[in-house]
């Protein structure tokens, strides 16, 4: 799993939707202090339009800790090269290694 979540950080950091779109599952639910959405489309409607309001983002993931089907992460993603937010994402998977929800919250 921990590659997985890698590789979530990674696509995300490309700004990479169709990356997204094959990882994430169908009901998939993502959650911050901005957003919620429900269901596939309104996630990758959403990722699109963070990535389409910033030049660059980059994730990069400090800590990780693993439980089961779920990956408690502690982040720093960086914006345009110079605005730094620490973030906690809580990444739940289901048994076919797809992304259930996201949950994202601010430290």
């Amino acid at each position: 799993m921990e590659n997985l979540v890698k590789t979530y950080f990674e696509i995300f950091s490309n700004k990479d939707i169709k990356g997204l779109d094959n990882i994430f599952s169908d009901d998939v639910i993502l959650q911050d202090w901005e957003i919620l959405a429900k269901g596939k489309k309104q996630a990758l409607d959403s990722n699109k339009n963070i990535f389409d309001s910033v030049e660059s983002i980059s994730v990069t993931l400090n800590d990780l800790y693993l439980n089961e089907l779920v990956a408690i992460c502690l982040i720093e993603i960086i914006i345009n090269n110079e605005e730094i937010l620490k973030v906690i994402d809580i990444i739940k998977f289901n048994d076919e290694n797809k992304i259930i929800e996201v949950s994202a919250y601010k430290q």
